[in-house]
């Protein structure tokens, strides 16, 4: 059962957000709205205990965001790269900053995240080559594929299993794993959780039923089965191990679970954890205790995949303190 917190965000999400993006046909008002949220949310979920710096865009496309808990030993190579969601068209840098950071805290890792470039102004492929390009400065950098994790939520999700599709096709190195949150893996209405899901989904209306249909505006004139668009349709051997976390609740349920059944086709490890009736992307929101146990999945997790000497180091020193 869903906590007594989350029925509160469910409520304020299905009278503010959802008939926002259901009604207002100006893209304009609608990043307004979201950036006031952004700002006002934001600043009540940073944790601290991290440096946030600017990195220069080598190429000067997009803006990077260097995420550094203080006290990372410099011996732990993990470092996250961070695909923001915000079906391609708007963004929430203080929630995404916020939540990295506790990813980061949790997995003993440090992250970039990546504000790739946004449609309809740089429709498809922009924010692909943005995310090749930030996996690539992460490898100029020294940071060896291994100790990459790869991740995002919503339709950063889906940008980041369309980056795992565009490395392994361009014969680049393969990232240690990834983590998807609440992705949009298929940007096309067909899944039968868009309309199953579309009342209990708090956040989001049916793309059929938004003013501003997102997917038109990235996708542009490209059949929108591409799989580097949506992701769903591609084949996925050779991939890492990918964790994902959606909710029951959400129209994007039926993207994580059939990513479950193709992955196994292709013997990839891919985990979904299922969560009941939290709102679309729940994680990013710290005062909600289903956020603080996704959090510790998500580090528990990555560290399963990329141990290293240092986390047997901390669970020592947590063990002798007991």
């Amino acid at each position: 059962m869903q906590s007594w917190q989350t029925d509160l965000v469910n409520t304020y999400l299905s009278l503010s957000i959802k008939p926002t993006l259901r009604h207002v046909s100006s893209l304009r008002l609608i990043r307004g709205v979201i950036s006031l949220v952004d700002s006002t949310v934001g600043r009540l979920a940073s944790p601290g205990k991290v440096t946030v710096s600017t990195v220069d865009d080598p190429n000067d496309r997009c803006e990077l965001k260097w995420i550094t808990p203080t006290e990372l030993s410099p011996e732990n190579r993990r470092v996250i790269l961070y695909l923001p969601g915000g079906a391609y068209i708007m963004r929430t840098p203080q929630l995404h900053a916020a939540m990295v950071s506790r990813i980061c805290l949790q997995a003993n890792a440090s992250a970039l995240i990546c504000y790739y470039r946004l449609a309809p102004e740089h429709p498809f492929p922009a924010g692909l080559d943005d995310a090749i390009a930030a996996f690539d400065l992460l490898l100029a950098q020294g940071h060896k594929p291994e100790d990459i994790i790869i991740a995002g939520d919503s339709a950063g999700g889906g940008l980041a299993l369309a980056l795992l599709l565009a490395l392994r096709d361009s014969k680049r190195p393969t990232p240690g794993c990834a983590v998807l949150m609440s992705p949009l893996l298929d940007a096309g209405d067909e899944a039968p959780s868009r309309v199953k899901n579309s009342k209990t989904d708090s956040a989001l209306p049916h793309p059929a039923r938004r003013a501003v249909n997102p997917r038109t505006l990235y996708a542009g004139e490209h059949d929108y089965k591409d799989p580097y668009i949506s992701p769903i349709y591609g084949t996925f051997e050779e991939l890492p191990p990918i964790y994902v976390l959606v909710s029951d609740s959400e129209m994007l349920l039926d993207d994580s679970l059939r990513l479950a059944r193709k992955a196994h086709m292709y013997q990839t490890d891919v985990r979904v954890d299922v969560w009941q009736k939290v709102p679309h992307v729940w994680v990013s929101m710290p005062f909600l205790p289903e956020s603080v146990d996704g959090i510790q999945r998500i580090g528990q997790f990555i560290k399963d995949k990329l141990p290293c000497h240092t986390d047997l180091l901390k669970g020592e020193a947590s063990l002798a303190a007991s």
